[in-house]
């Protein structure tokens, strides 16, 4: 039971990490000084909340089971 709890919590982890470098990036989307470097952060933006739903799938998927 340990080891579920502590992929769990690593799991929540790497969730949260990939919704704050997202939310970096879109941060750094508005501050851009021109279109490309714009573009780049919300590509980059959208990555990391990919990644961060894409956990919480799992997570999701986990607590169910």
């Amino acid at each position: 039971m340990r080891g579920v709890v502590a992929m769990e919590t690593e799991l929540q982890t790497k969730v949260e990490k990939y919704e704050a470098r997202a939310s970096r990036c879109e941060e750094h989307a508005r501050e851009a000084r021109d279109k490309a470097e714009q573009s780049f952060y919300e590509v980059l933006a959208a990555y990391y909340a990919s990644l961060a739903t894409d956990f919480r799938k799992v997570i999701d998927k986990r607590t169910v089971a």
